[in-house]
């Protein structure tokens, strides 16, 4: 017997979280609720944005279940129906006051089991400060960072970033810019 879904979906919303509870029939017979993160079919985007000197752009922001200061890749949530790179520029600009030169697509991340995003990260080259500068919602308090890409891999292997995912898909052409080699 296969995993069936049934109803009923319940879904509650808890400040700007969205918690859906998914009903299944197990392969044993058993049915059982589980409890999922973020609203279904939902695509968010995050972006590893170099400066044209191969400056890592990052937003410095304290994170409460942490209860520290991450260094971040700008991110956020797609638009329904919003083009994945056009919401990555998006999200660069409002969190960053920088604009994106070139897009290139990383590929795409399922988070874990219990979060219905799916996750597409870019990589930005030739990112320029605009003119007006940040443009944040009224909850985000980010200050902006320039790091070196071995600063950008130390923060994943720390524990000092989200997304760590990013940096292994851009791996190959962050070595390449590490070492003047870009293409």
């Amino acid at each position: 017997m296969e995993w069936k879904r049934i109803e009923p979906t319940v879904v509650s919303k808890i400040g700007f979280r969205t918690i859906v509870t998914k009903t299944f029939v197990q392969p044993d017979g058993k049915v059982h609720h589980y409890q999922t993160i973020g609203e279904e079919d939902s695509h968010c985007v995050a972006t590893i944005a170099l400066t044209k000197d191969n400056k890592v752009i990052v937003s410095r922001q304290y994170r409460p279940a942490q209860e520290r200061i991450l260094y971040e890749l700008p991110d956020g949530g797609a638009e329904k129906g919003e083009d994945f790179e056009q919401a990555a520029r998006r999200e660069l600009l409002e969190e960053t006051g920088y604009e994106a030169g070139k897009m290139h697509y990383l590929g795409d991340v399922v988070k874990d089991a219990y979060n219905n995003s799916t996750w597409h990260y870019f990589l930005a080259t030739d990112c320029t400060p605009h003119k007006d500068g940040q443009k944040l919602d009224e909850t985000e308090h980010i200050q902006v960072a320039l790091i070196t890409i071995d600063e950008l891999f130390d923060n994943a292997r720390r524990a000092r970033m989200t997304d760590v995912e990013a940096p292994f898909l851009a791996y190959e052409e962050l070595q390449k810019r590490r070492a003047g080699n870009e293409v």
